[in-house]
Order: structure tokens, then C-alpha cells, then sequence
């Protein structure tokens, strides 16, 4: 015996249901959306790329969203697609690990860059001045979060043994028997609670200081286009483009994170289409982009401030 089988879980599972869902559809659909996120993001990156404006919050904070939702798309779908080929766990006791730690790793650091982009926001507005070291922190505090996340997960996650038709068989979760465990709450807090709360708390007032801000004289004086202007001049599309983009996080994400936490036994059918619907989220990103890309272009061709 090697020495994965010592460390394998002492759980086991009596498999014996037929999924509803034909065998061939969850690797057609996660290949059909990592071709078309890989291909829009790349798209995202090569637009942004040939606009650049240095020092624009929307580009840094768009960008980095971009790489983001391109890794964790690569990485979910990826994975997705060969865990369905084999139909069963065959990476390994610490490959389970490293799968269940990283595989939205990406997603999760979006989540919480789009989170800050709705407080950078906030502070642009209020303050009248746009600050570079809020977005690096931002950033960096994105990142050290969704790694502590994968940490806490590739402690948690764990194989289990289940058998079908008499035959042994492993697969990589969490402790099937409560969704109440610390793994299960730190992902389910740092994937969607947090980046909602704080799209709540800080994305949707920004909207209602800007309107109330815009055409005042203190609004005029900061909205020059000069060296000395702090990007506010498109400050309203900026908040139009990321209340969009939470909109769609919201609306992606909501449903499959809500149905897993109130209900322990979920229809697989009904599972299936919300976690497709959530892995479709980084796709749906670069339309919003080019939607309000166009958006911007006319009215800067029809008036001289958004």
C-alpha cells in the first residue's frame, strides 16, 4: 500500500443513485465557458491594454479583476472538466487538497477586488480625490484573503469513500455531514457574504453622494481636466460599470450560495444549473466592460462630462 491510503478519510458513502444529468453535458457546458471567459477576458485585457490611462482607478481595479476571473475560470473549468471525465477522485489525497484549496481561489480574490473597487468609490466621492495606495492595499488584502481561504480549505477538504456496484471509490469534498463547519463558513463568508456586505454598505451610497455632489461647485473645481484631476470627470461611469458588475455577482452567485445554506438536500438538476450559473459569472464580466466602454465613447463624443 502507499502511504496515501494512510491518509485517506475513514468516512464512507454508499453511492447509489443515477444522476439525472447526462454524463456528457458538465463537460460540454464548463468547456463551452472556458472558451468563451478565456476568450472575452483575453479581449477585457487587450482593450484595456491599448486605453491604458495611468493612473485610472477603473483600469487598475478592471484589470485586476480581469486576471482574476481569466485564472479562476482557467482553474474551476479546468478541473471541473477532468474531475467529470473520471468520474471519481483520482488526483490523490494531497492533490484532493490542492484541488478543493485552489479551485476558487481566483473567483474568491474577483469577489473581494470587486468589493474594494465599491468602497474606492466611495472614498473617491466623498474625499474628491482618487488615492493610489488605497487600491494597492485593496489588492494586496484581496490576495492574502483568498489565499487564507484556500489554506483554511485545503485543511478541511479530506477524501471520502464511497461505493458503487460493489467497487471502492474516492472523492474529494468536506464533511458531508454538516454545512455549519468552520471550511464550509470561511469559504461561504469570503466568496459571497463579505463582498455583498460591502457592495451594500459602501456600493450603493456612493451612487446617491455622487448625484447629490454632482453639479455643485465643489464637484466643478475637482472634475477639471488638468495634470491635477483625480479621474472624478468619469467617476459617475465608473460607478455605473461597478454596480453593474454586482448586479451580475449578485444574481450569479446568490442563488446556488443561498440553496446550499438553507437546504442540506438539494435537488442535483437544481444544483447543477446554479453552480453553472455561478461559473458563468466571469464570462458575463467583459460584456458589461464593453457595454459601458461604447456607453462612454458617445457621450464623451456628445458632451464634455459624463
Amino acid at each position: 500500500m502507499d502511504d496515501e491510503y494512510f491518509n485517506s478519510s475513514n468516512y464512507s458513502y454508499d453511492y447509489d443513485y443515477e444522476s439525472p444529468i447526462p454524463y456528457a453535458t458538465p463537460i460540454v457546458l464548463n468547456s463551452v465557458l472556458l472558451y468563451i471567459g478565456v476568450c472575452a477576458n483575453i479581449w477585457m485585457i487587450r482593450s484595456l491594454y491599448k486605453s491604458w490611462k495611468t493612473g485610472s482607478r477603473m483600469h487598475f481595479y478592471l484589470l485586476a479583476i480581469c486576471v482574476a476571473d481569466l485564472l479562476g475560470l482557467c482553474i474551476r473549468c479546468g478541473l471541473n472538466i477532468g474531475l467529470q471525465a473520471t468520474v471519481v477522485w483520482r488526483g490523490g489525497y494531497y492533490g484532493c487538497k490542492l484541488f478543493a484549496g485552489f479551485q476558487l481561489f481566483g473567483a474568491t480574490m474577483s469577489h473581494l477586488i470587486l468589493a474594494g473597487f465599491n468602497i474606492d468609490n466611495l472614498f473617491t466621492v466623498i474625499c474628491s480625490r482618487s488615492i493610489k495606495a488605497l487600491r494597492i492595499v485593496f489588492l494586496l488584502l484581496s490576495f492574502v484573503v483568498a489565499f487564507i481561504v484556500s489554506g483554511v480549505k485545503f485543511y478541511f477538504y479530506h477524501l471520502v469513500d464511497a461505493w458503487y456496484n460493489g467497487e471502492n471509490m474516492y472523492y474529494c469534498t468536506m464533511d458531508l455531514g454538516s454545512r455549519y463547519d468552520p471550511g464550509r463558513l470561511v469559504h461561504v463568508a469570503a466568496y459571497f457574504l463579505l463582498p455583498l456586505l460591502m457592495m451594500i454598505l459602501f456600493g450603493v451610497p456612493s451612487i446617491f453622494v455622487w448625484c447629490c455632489q454632482k453639479g455643485t461647485l465643489s464637484y466643478g473645481k475637482t472634475t477639471r481636466d488638468d495634470d491635477s484631476s483625480t479621474d472624478l470627470q468619469f467617476i459617475g461611469r465608473d460607478i455605473g460599470t461597478v454596480l453593474a458588475y454586482d448586479l451580475v455577482f449578485f444574481l450569479c452567485c446568490a442563488p446556488g450560495a443561498g440553496y446550499d445554506w438553507l437546504y442540506r438536500y438539494y435537488a442535483i438538476t437544481a444544483h447543477f444549473v446554479m453552480l453553472s450559473l455561478e461559473t458563468a459569472n466571469p464570462c458575463l464580466n467583459p460584456f458589461i466592460y464593453a457595454i459601458f466602454n461604447c456607453i462612454g465613447r458617445r457621450n464623451e463624443r456628445t458632451s464634455p462630462e459624463l
